[in-house]
Order: structure tokens, then C-alpha cells, then sequence
């Protein structure tokens, strides 16, 4: 009987292991199952699918991982390549990229640029730098010496992005978050900043905004901006949002809640995107542009988000801002499908013909979109 007892508690023992073995390994493959069906579109899911009417080309060659990008000319366009840490001069002709150029490198992840005609201004990591910029052409354009003009803001979950024109010759400057939801300790965070270029002198002039990649002006209405809210409340909160500015408002996080995504003395969007889904950078419609539209539609980038079972995002979508009174700010955005399935879509701007590109973050290439 001993001999027998023993049998079975060895049997027990190696079916009680094999059997949490085979659980911890199911548990494992789901596990990489759902990794893989949440991943695998923003790694497949890159070839873009115009909407009917519009169709997109590819341009030949590379552009890395580009951040933002900024027309000199129809042919020549610098962007900020995060890979390089760098300033990129890129030639294009006849849908070819045949020139690159390296014109300032050594940067701490420069997500902006703004040229006022005498200087270019850079946005890197919680710094904005003005720089000289000299050259009548291709053939000589340089950066030259460089001035800090704010510096030290603190960076984390997000960071300082895009660099615009302000009103009466200020700048205008997207600053993230530093964390998912929390109450910053530098006010500058999770904020628009106004900044004179003169001396650098600058001011919060929106918060509550954790966190906003770009923005524009649209003629008669104002500064539109994109801003981007809290991860980990599920898949149906909350909205990214287009927002309208209003000088010293705040647009409501960290404060916002599923049972009250605008908080008392906040204001709410005038447009939203999927929750998730990573808007990004906006482009005004050109006035040469044949693309459809009105001086008062704007493009925007839906990257895509991982933080969403079901992806949400790669878009590119034709924002149209209309007038509605039941808005607090008298305005609504219409969106309008253009492009989708092209996750990782982040830069976006028209070149002076008014012909409209877009850079993909993930494949490192850049793409034209056109209408017939």
C-alpha cells in the first residue's frame, strides 16, 4: 500500500504541475494573441485607402521619422527627423525625393518648426531655440547661429511640440503633459504658450490641455488646436478634441471625468476625433488647393492609438468648421473621411502649388493626396 500511495502522490504532483503549466502557457499565448491583434495594425495597416473621389501616391525614397515639415519652396521642404536628431533639407522632383541635406543636427527630439521669413524656430524637448537662416536657394540655405529662447520646461509622458505664428508677431507653442493624469508642478506643461521671439518672454495662455500636438489659424474663426486626452478609461473615453482657443481658458484636465468630461469653467471642444486615436497635426486648406473644401476646412492626422483593444485612428481626415449656436464658442467641426488605414500618419502640410503631403511615422515615407 505504501509503494501505491507514493505512485499516486507522484502522479498528482506531475498532473498538478503539466496542469499549471499548460494554464500559465495558455494564459501566455493569450496573452501574445492580444498583444498581436492590438499591434499588428499600426505594423500592417500603413498602406492608405483613399475615399472615394481622392486617390494618394507614394513618393519614392525615404524621410525617416519625421515630426514636422515645412514648404521653402514647391520642390524643397525641411522636417524634423527624430531618428537623426536633425534638420533635414529634402529636394522633390516629379514625385522622387533626389536631394537630402543634414542642416542642423545634434537636437533633443525636434518635433517643430516655424520660419517668419528672417528666422527659423526649432522645437525640441521642453526647449525652443531661435536660429539664423541664411541662403537665397537651394544651393545655399543654412542654419546658422542658434539663441535659446525658453528652455527647461519638463518633459515625460509628453513633451513640447509644434512652433506656430502667434497674433501681433508673437509665437504660438504646443506644450504635452508629463504624465498620463496628474497635477502638474510647472504650469507650462499640459499647456499653449505664448512666447515673444524678441527676448523670449512667455505665458501660459490656455491649460488644461494635456496634450496638443499642432494648430492653425482659420480665417474669421481663430487658432484651432489639437489635444489629445487620458489613457486607460476604457475604449469610449475619452474623445481627442479640436479646440477652439480662447486666451486664458482652460479646457479641463486632469479634471475631466467620463460623468464630466467638461468640468465647471472649462470649455469643451468644437470638434472630436475617435477616443484613442491620436490627432495630430493640421494642415489649413491651401487657396490653390483642388482638394475639396473652403478656406475654413482644415486636414488633420489620426495616428492611431495602442492604448484601445480595438484600434482606433490612421486617418487622415477633412475637418470642416461650420456655424452652430448651440456651441459655447458659436462653431462645430464635420468630419470627413479621406484616408484611412494608414496608422502612423503624423505630419501633414501643403506645399505652394497647394498640392497636400503627408509623412507616415512607421514606414518612413511621405505621400500626396489628390482628388479627381
Amino acid at each position: 500500500m505504501d509503494d501505491e500511495d507514493e505512485m499516486n502522490n507522484r502522479l498528482k504532483k506531475y498532473f498538478s504541475k503539466r496542469g499549471l503549466f499548460v494554464t500559465i502557457s495558455a494564459v501566455i499565448i493569450i496573452l501574445l494573441v492580444l498583444t498581436y491583434t492590438i499591434l499588428s495594425p499600426y505594423f500592417m495597416r500603413i498602406e492608405p485607402i483613399p475615399s472615394e473621389g481622392y486617390y494618394v501616391e507614394e513618393i519614392e525614397g525615404e524621410i525617416g521619422q519625421v515630426t514636422c515639415m515645412l514648404w521653402l519652396d514647391s520642390n524643397h521642404f525641411l522636417v524634423c527627423e527624430i531618428e537623426k536628431d536633425a534638420i533635414i533639407l529634402h529636394k522633390i522632383e516629379s514625385g522622387v525625393l533626389t536631394g537630402e541635406w543634414i542642416l542642423k543636427d545634434g537636437l533633443n527630439n525636434p518635433h517643430g518648426l516655424h520660419y517668419d521669413g528672417e528666422f527659423l524656430y526649432i522645437s525640441e524637448r521642453g526647449k525652443l531655440t531661435k536660429n539664423e537662416f541664411f541662403g537665397t536657394g537651394p544651393s545655399n540655405w543654412s542654419i546658422g547661429n542658434s539663441t535659446i529662447l525658453v528652455d527647461g520646461i519638463p518633459s515625460g509622458n509628453h513633451q513640447t511640440n509644434s512652433i506656430n505664428e502667434g497674433p501681433d508677431g508673437m509665437l504660438i507653442w504646443h506644450s504635452g503633459s508629463t504624465c498620463n493624469v496628474c497635477n502638474e508642478d510647472d504650469d507650462r506643461n499640459a499647456a499653449i504658450i505664448m512666447v515673444d521671439p524678441s527676448n523670449g518672454n512667455h505665458s501660459v495662455i490656455a491649460s488644461g490641455v494635456r496634450n496638443s500636438f499642432d494648430g492653425a489659424w482659420i480665417p474669421d474663426i481663430g487658432y484651432v488646436f489639437t489635444d489629445n486626452g487620458r489613457d486607460w478609461e476604457g475604449d469610449d473615453y475619452p474623445f481627442e478634441e479640436l479646440n477652439l482657443l480662447e486666451i486664458g481658458s482652460d479646457y479641463g484636465w486632469p479634471n475631466d471625468e467620463p460623468e464630466t468630461p467638461i468640468p465647471n469653467g472649462t470649455l469643451g471642444p468644437i470638434g472630436t476625433f475617435d477616443p484613442h486615436s491620436s490627432a495630430n497635426s493640421i494642415a489649413l486648406r491651401h487657396t490653390n488647393s483642388t482638394l475639396p473644401g473652403n478656406n475654413h476646412s482644415i486636414f488633420v492626422t489620426v495616428f492611431g492609438s495602442w492604448n484601445s483593444v480595438t484600434p482606433t485612428g490612421g486617418e487622415i481626415i477633412r475637418v470642416d468648421i461650420v456655424e452652430d449656436q448651440n456651441n459655447t464658442q458659436g462653431w462645430r467641426g464635420e468630419n470627413t473621411v479621406i484616408v484611412s488605414d494608414v496608422f502612423g500618419a503624423l505630419s501633414i502640410s501643403f506645399n505652394p502649388e497647394g498640392e497636400l503631403f503627408f509623412s507616415n511615422h512607421i514606414s518612413g515615407k511621405l505621400h500626396v493626396i489628390k482628388h479627381s
